[in-house]
């Protein structure tokens, strides 16, 4: 209900004239203008970005090469003691360290003539060397290389103390080298 005498202005506080109205809406459109440039601008960026992301992924896959994982396997025999007989029953994990430590053995100048999987040790090889009277005892979870060095360390210490006949040079303890 409206009464004589009273204005709209009266009960809104204080009144607002044309040019403060015109102001106002001046700044909201400057907000709205000033976040359309922002989201434009972060848009045109991630757009950009991506692009060069992707250029990126296609250069790298025409440059990538093809990686073969060969199995290697061992050119000596391989005996099982068990069946007294040449197996190729065996892990390939086994045969894969074998083939290593018949690799690194000839990079050391033995060559590596036999492997034998003892009866009841599955985790061990003994290997036969050309021109060596004894086995060489080793472990597959200890590294062929270090395991090769030792060997051909126990091999060279012997001959120095003039011990040419042996039953076997044990390697499979790391840090540790016996021999009987």
């Amino acid at each position: 209900m409206v009464q004589a005498g009273k204005t709209i202005v009266r009960e809104r506080g204080r009144p607002e004239s044309d040019s403060e109205r015109e102001r106002v809406r001046k700044l909201y459109r400057n907000k709205k203008i000033a976040s359309v440039v922002v989201v434009v601008l972060i848009g045109a960026s991630l757009l950009g970005l991506s692009v060069k992301a992707i250029r990126e992924w296609i250069k790298w896959l025409s440059n990538r090469e093809e990686v073969f994982v060969v199995q290697k396997e061992p050119s000596v025999e391989v005996i099982d003691e068990r069946t007294g007989q040449t197996t190729t029953q065996i892990s390939s994990r086994m045969k894969e360290y074998i083939a290593n430590l018949e690799e690194e053995f000839a990079q050391l100048g033995y060559k590596v003539v036999r492997a034998r999987i003892p009866v009841d040790k599955i985790r061990e090889i003994d290997v036969e060397i050309e021109g060596v009277s004894g086995l060489i005892k080793v472990h597959v979870d200890r590294n062929p290389a270090v395991s090769a060095e030792d060997g051909v360390k126990m091999i060279k210490y012997l001959e120095g103390q003039g011990i040419t006949e042996f039953e076997y040079i044990d390697v499979r303890v790391e840090r540790k080298a016996f021999w009987k």
